[in-house]
Order: structure tokens, then C-alpha cells, then sequence
């Protein structure tokens, strides 16, 4: 059973209805796909489990770089009747409940973890991802208009199953072999004759049929957590919540509006209304003097769980909230113009240096658009439904359409915006303003920095026969011991949506190869070629636990699973989750993330810890954020959030690293 989603059955009765409704309305759709859009969902791979000997080994290789002699010796035997013992006991248990039923051994354990974490959504768990600018809409109402109809147009192609299925197309067939008696389907994956016998094949064999072309089919459950869903919080657990209905909410100051975007036949509200529609709320000023419940979401998740119990008391306020969990998705229109870049991210991720951050938010919902008074856009995500995988498709889709769309003149909607009541009692008053006040003090507390370095990208890196990825990762790690002197667990993801309800990886760019390299590098009387020599064996290595993550052979959801499952069960935590290498593996000080899209304009997300360097990174044309110059070379710029005012410390030590790496790798070489 997967814990995805609680819904009435009156929801229920209506997502079927709604389906045949949108099935019955014609036109406004980004996609007609041939293949039906969930059609390989019931043919996809089990995530394997990885066998116990192989993850103790890989485990005792992340901890090495981080612990003592003595430490590590101790850890040792902890592993050692840890996998002659209980744990065994426990990855025999795990794989005989993955036998019988047709899931992921993580994904389970994954959604408790994530609902049952206490900590405050904004920095620790909801990223965001700016939109590049559309050149035609400079204001807030068209902006938003435009971005919220491509919004329901994926939402209703979606909806009916006519957008196409998530795939890689390797273009060699027998999943890129490109050899034997079917190689004459190499280079057709994706084509008109792929589309026409793929959706010919039944849904339970339909990933083979694929995969004879070359063709890896992708997980697509987490599109179910895209729209009309929110995370509702609870005492001790959150619940993930599908609602109902064509409308979204609006936050504008401390008010809500609701407004309906898709009518019942399943059409969608034309810009023009929509735009209009805006353009009434914005033509007022914000109300910034009415308490703002937004602001509660910020809450630790007990905490706002009490809070909300005391304003559902009031039936005026069980309509509204019932109206914002329910809705497609939330539009926050800031009223804040940020002074540079760095503030305008820090807006789009928490609210930035404005005075009401957080206020008009509502980080609970599945996405939030945030909208600026210049237009500037930004999605800003809750985590626990799904990861980057369905919001980066949305998201690229959503900008792609956007910005094709007319201009057209703002009419009068038929259905115009409501202005939702909010009841608000001294008790939950108080709450309120406790809540601002905790929040203005953390977000006070984030230090952001960024740097741009030109030439320092992906074909410098493979002239030099490196892979990209891992030498930006092992940047960081030159960095971090070239301020500390050790070595720091770190944390890259590896998605696995090539298996069924597949979530996500840990790739530990922390190794011994990678700990060698920064001690050779930090060593006066090492060679440039002896350099060179260490950080090729790192970056192998690198890209080695880069594919056994992929490939379902890292450690850490599997070591996350039998801890789980050993608590489950009521017995004692074993010894080496109280093992001194669990704590350092387990306190991620260098959280790292990058994504490609030629919409995104910038990303974040807050650091995971109080010791914690959160780097988003990437390759590509740089903006010139703080060197005009700059501005449209290729390059490569990482963004540090962290706290205690270290962000600066690490970005120049990153600064320091790149020089020392163009020195050791000299100019970049011809073909």
C-alpha cells in the first residue's frame, strides 16, 4: 500500500466525474500523446533492494573519509554483527514484503519519514525554481494570467491522460545495447512507430515493448500530487490531502481569493478574464494589517497543527481552509520588489528581506506560484509529495506554453474572484504573531552568497577527459577541506524514477579517493601531475557510486529501511544507528543540488542543518550577478545559502579551488 493520499469518497466520485467531464470538452490541451500517459505505470521495475554484504561495504567506504582510526575500527564491528545479525533478520523481512506486492521497498518508509518530520517547511524542506522572464509581460496581472492558463492546461492534460509519458530514449535498442536480432528499431524510440505499437501492447507489458526500442518508461505516480493537494499538519504526522475543483487561491496581502479557472465542462477561463480578474485584486492595496495566517505554515508542524484544530472550531474558517487545500494550486502576488538578485531568490524561496515574508504564503500546498510586481515568477514546492521530477516537467512545460500565448485584452470575468472570510480568535491571534516573530528571526539568520567563474565548464571539463558532474562535486570537496582540514558528509541526489514508486538516492561524493585528492592537493609538495592523477581517480570513482545510485545500489535508503522497519517492529534501535559514523553520515554538511532547464532563471532551497552549506550549482551563460562583464559567457556559478554568515567563507573558498584547478589542468585542449 502506498500512503499517497487521504480522500473522501465524495472526492473520489468526483475526480471520476471530473475526468469525464474534461474528456468531454475539446481543444486546450499542450499534448495529445498517442501512448496514454500512465500506460507503462503497470509494467515498470521493482526498485531492487541491494543485497546486505554490498551496502555494509558501501556504507563503510562513505564513513571512512569521516571518522578516526579508533572510530572507524569501532564502527567496523558495530557493521560487522549488524549483518550477521538483526540486521539480516531485518533485509530478510523487507524483501519478503517487496515479493508481495507490486511497489518500491523505500517508498513507504519515505512518505513517513517525510510527514512525520516536525521541522518548519520553508528552508528545511520546500525548494523553489524561478522562471526566466517573458519578455512580453512585465507586470504582475499578465504574468499571472498567462503562467495560470498553462497551468491548467497541463492540469487538464494531464487529467486526461494526454500528456506523454515520462521517457529516455537511449536510440539502441534492447535498452541501448543496440546489437542483436531487434537492432533495426535503432533510432526509432519516440517516433510515430514507437507511439503506434507501444500504446498497442497491454499497460502490463508495455515497459518491455519499450525497452525493445531502446526506450526506458519512467515513474509517473507523483503527477498525482501535482494539483488540488496540500500537506495538512498533524500532531504527530502530517497527511497528505486530494481535494477537488477547477479553482485556485490567491494571496494577495493577508487575503484570500478563490477563483475558478476550469469550469465544470472542463474548459478553461480565457487569459482575458483571468488577467482581469488580477488586475481587481491588485487594483487595491495589499492588507497588511489583518492577521495573516499564512504565516503559520511556517510553524513547526505540531505547533501549526494545534493552531489550525483552534480555527477549525469556526465554521467560516472550516470553508476557507477547505477551499485552499482543495485548490488546483496557490498564487502568492508579492507586493515586495526585491533590491538585487540574491533578494529576489531569498523572495521566491522564503519571502527575502521583505517585512511580511511568509505571510502571504502558504507552504502547505502541493506548488505555489509567486508572482512579482515586474512579473518575475517562481514555483516554490512542498517536498513530501513527490520529488523534482513531475515539478521540472510542469515547470518546463508551463514556461515553454506560457510564453506562446497571445496578449490578449482583460474582460470581465463571468466568474469573478471571491474574497475569502477568516475568523481569527485572540488565542490564534497570539499564535500568529508568535509565529512572525520566529520566522523573521530564522530567515534573518540565512546567509546567501553566489559566484560566477567564465570558462569553467562542460567542455573545458571533457576536453580534460573528466566528467562534468563529478569535478564540480569534487570543487566542493577541495573547498570544505581547504577551510576545515576534513572532510564533510555530503549529500547529491540520484533520482530513480526508472523503477516503480521510485524516489530518490543519495550519492556520497564524500570517498576515500575524494579525501586522498584534497590531502594531495593541500600538500606543498605535490606535483601538478600528481594532482591531476588524484582527482581523475576521485572523479571515477564519483561517476562509479553516481550509477550504482541510479541503478538502485546505493546505501542509504536501504540502511534507511531496515531502520525503519526495526522500529516498526518495537525492537531495540541496533547499534549502529547509535554508531558514531550514523551521526556524521547522518549530519549532511555539504547538501548539493543541480538542475538544467533553458527556462530557469535561478533555484534554492535553505540549508538542512544549522552546520549545513546548501550549493546549487550548474554550467551554462551566466547572468554577470555581481560583474556585468560576465553577463552571457559560459561559465560555471554555484549559489551557497547557509547560516551564521559562513555562505561568503565557502564561495570564496570555491573561488580559490577553480583558480588552483585551471592552473593544474591548464588551458583548455583542442580536438
Amino acid at each position: 500500500m502506498i500512503p499517497i493520499f487521504r480522500a473522501s469518497a465524495r472526492s473520489a466520485r468526483h475526480l471520476a466525474s471530473s475526468v469525464r467531464l474534461l474528456s468531454s470538452a475539446s481543444g486546450d490541451y499542450l499534448q495529445n500523446t498517442k501512448i496514454p500517459t500512465f500506460h507503462f505505470q503497470d509494467s515498470l521495475p521493482r526498485l531492487p533492494i541491494p543485497d546486505l554484504k554490498d551496502t555494509a561495504e558501501r556504507y563503510l567506504n562513505s564513513a571512512a573519509p569521516l571518522l578516526t582510526d579508533a572510530e572507524f575500527a569501532t564502527t567496523k564491528l558495530a557493521m560487522a554483527e549488524f549483518e550477521s545479525g538483526i540486521g539480516k533478520q531485518l533485509h530478510e523481512t523487507i524483501v519478503a514484503r517487496d515479493k508481495s506486492r507490486y511497489s518500491s521497498f523505500i517508498s513507504e518508509p519515505w512518505f513517513d519519514m517525510y510527514l512525520s518530520n516536525r521541522q518548519e517547511l520553508p528552508l528545511n524542506i520546500n525548494p523553489q525554481l524561478t522562471f526566466k522572464d517573458d519578455e512580453k509581460r512585465k507586470d504582475a496581472a499578465s504574468r499571472t494570467a498567462s503562467l495560470v492558463v498553462s497551468s491548467a492546461k497541463f492540469f487538464k492534460t494531464l487529467n486526461d491522460r494526454k500528456l506523454e509519458p515520462d521517457m529516455f530514449h537511449t536510440q539502441a535498442c534492447m535498452g541501448g545495447s543496440g546489437q542483436g536480432f531487434f537492432s533495426f528499431l535503432n533510432g526509432k524510440g519516440g517516433s510515430d512507430q514507437f507511439d503506434t505499437v507501444c500504446s498497442m501492447i497491454p499497460k502490463k507489458y508495455a515497459f518491455y515493448g519499450a525497452y525493445l526500442y531502446g526506450t526506458y518508461p519512467l515513474d509517473m505516480s507523483q503527477y498525482n500530487g501535482l494539483f488540488n493537494s496540500t500537506r495538512v499538519p498533524g500532531v504527530k504526522k502530517d497527511t497528505l490531502v486530494k481535494g477537488e475543483g477547477g479553482h485556485i487561491i490567491i494571496q494577495y496581502g493577508s487575503d484570500f481569493f478563490k477563483l475558478e479557472v476550469v469550469k465544470k465542462d472542463g474548459s478553461i477561463v480565457p487569459q482575458g478574464e483571468i488577467e482581469h480578474a488580477i488586475k481587481h485584486i491588485l487594483s487595491s492595496k495589499p492588507d497588511l494589517e489583518k492577521p495573516a495566517i499564512g504565516i503559520l505554515t511556517t510553524e513547526e508542524r505540531t505547533a501549526w497543527a494545534n493552531t489550525r484544530a483552534k480555527m477549525m472550531e469556526s465554521s467560516v474558517n472550516r470553508s476557507t481552509i477547505a477551499d485552499i487545500d482543495s485548490a488546483l494550486f496557490a498564487v502568492c502576488l508579492d507586493h515586495h520588489t526585491p533590491v538585487d538578485f540574491i533578494d529576489q531568490q531569498n523572495t521566491m524561496l522564503y519571502g527575502g528581506s521583505s517585512k511580511q515574508r511568509g505571510r502571504n504564503r502558504w507552504f502547505d500546498k502541493s506548488f505555489q506560484l509567486i508572482i512579482l510586481p515586474n512579473g518575475k515568477a517562481a514555483v516554490n514546492f512542498e517536498h513530501s509529495w513527490g520529488d523534482g521530477v513531475a515539478v521540472l516537467r510542469y515547470f518546463n512545460e508551463v514556461a515553454a506554453d506560457s510564453e506562446k500565448l497571445p496578449s490578449p485584452t482583460p474582460t470581465p470575468a463571468q466568474s469573478p474572484p471571491v474574497k475569502l472570510e477568516i475568523e481569527v480568535s485572540p488565542s490564534v491571534k497570539s499564535d500568529i504573531e508568535a509565529a512572525g516573530k520566529a520566522y523573521d528571526a530564522v530567515c534573518s539568520s540565512v546567509d546567501h552568497h553566489c559566484y560566477e567563474v567564465p570558462g569553467f565548464h562542460a567542455d573545458y571539463i571533457k576536453s580534460k577527459g573528466l566528467g562534468l558532474d563529478g569535478v564540480l562535486q569534487m570543487t566542493f570537496q577541495l573547498a570544505h577541506y581547504k577551510l576545515y582540514g576534513i572532510s564533510a558528509s555530503t549529500y547529491e541526489s540520484a533520482n530513480q524514477s526508472a523503477y516503480k514508486h521510485g524516489r530518490t538516492e543519495t550519492i556520497r561524493s564524500c570517498t576515500l579517493d575524494s579525501h586522498a585528492m584534497c590531502k594531495v592537493f593541500n600538500d606543498a609538495s605535490s606535483s601538478n601531475s600528481d594532482k591531476q592523477a588524484a582527482l581523475k581517480k576521485a572523479v571515477k570513482t564519483h561517476g562509479a557510486n553516481t550509477k550504482n545510485a541510479l541503478m538502485g545500489k546505493g546505501w542509504d535508503r536501504h540502511m534507511f529501511a531496515l531502520k525503519y522497519e526495526a522500529l516498526q517492529e518495537g525492537l531495540d534501535l541496533p547499534g549502529i544507528y547509535q554508531d558514531k559514523s550514523y551521526e556524521k553520515l547522518s549530519e549532511i554538511i555539504l547538501s548539493t543540488s543541480t538542475l538544467s532547464s533553458p527556462h530557469i532563471e535561478g533555484g534554492g532551497f535553505g540549508p538542512v542543518g544549522p552546520n549545513c552549506y546548501g550549493l546549487g550549482y550548474t554550467t551554462g551563460v551566466l547572468r554577470g550577478i555581481f560583474d556585468p562583464s560576465l553577463e552571457g559567457q559560459v561559465g560555471f556559478g554555484v549559489a551557497c545559502m547557509s547560516y551564521k554568515n559562513k555562505s561568503k567563507v565557502m564561495v570564496d573558498a570555491v573561488h580559490d579551488v577553480i583558480d588552483d584547478l585551471f592552473t593544474v589542468l591548464g588551458p583548455m585542449d583542442k580536438k
